[in-house]
């Protein structure tokens, strides 16, 4: 990631440091994730126009006319000022600090932070956390207590599934739901257990615990 910083004067006592990153892989990445959105809706707004007309996503970046001269009755562009539009700051990053004068130190406290109002997002969405709906105090700290040590263990997922790239193949909510599968019975004080799955088995692998006997 490239970064050049810029000194300007706030006031007469202060100064203030702006701080601009480019990062290429990643704009090359979101350029091509983008441009892979549009292609599939363009195919998708072609094989069936009328699905596509009621399609947010679709009506942003498409433009679906009426026409005679296809078989589908429908010509479908893609709104090229708009993906033009929304690709122009890809990759870029700006960060404004009265205090840090050091771009790589600014970049690592915004990550910091970053992580932290994640964190937060996690409790609030992943969690259930938005609103507690309790009505007593010792209530509302038990249940920000228990939240706490769920998000401390969403988070090592998470972690884990970045080092291990699982997230190339399952969303967390998938992996949480290939692992649920796992069963276990007891028959005659016996207990049995179910063969795991190859995809159970990769995903023991990757959080380096022992298969379960």
């Amino acid at each position: 990631m490239r970064a050049v910083t810029k000194e300007r004067a706030w006031d007469g006592n202060h100064r203030l440091y702006t701080h601009v990153y480019y990062h290429a892989l990643k704009a090359l990445k979101l350029r091509e994730e983008l441009y892979a959105h549009v292609t599939v809706l363009k195919e998708r707004a072609e094989i069936d126009p009328g699905s596509a007309l009621k399609d947010e996503s679709s009506q942003q970046y498409l433009i679906i006319r009426n026409s005679t001269m296809t078989a589908s009755g429908y010509t479908v562009s893609i709104r090229e000022e708009v993906v033009a539009k929304e690709l122009e700051t890809v990759g870029w990053l700006v960060i404004v600090s009265n205090d840090v004068a050091d771009a790589k130190e600014a970049l690592s406290i915004y990550r910091q932070k970053d992580v932290v109002e994640k964190g937060f997002l996690r409790l609030k969405t992943n969690l259930d956390l938005e609103r507690l709906r309790v009505h007593r105090d010792d209530s509302m700290q038990n249940k920000v207590f228990i939240g706490f040590i769920a998000l401390i263990l969403l988070s090592h997922l998470h972690k884990v599934m970045l080092d291990k790239a699982l997230y190339k193949s399952v969303t967390m909510k998938k992996l949480l739901l290939i692992l649920s599968k796992l069963r276990v019975q007891h028959i005659h004080d016996q207990r049995i257990l179910f063969p795991l799955t190859k995809e159970q088995k990769t995903i023991y692998k990757a959080f380096a615990v022992k298969d379960p006997v």
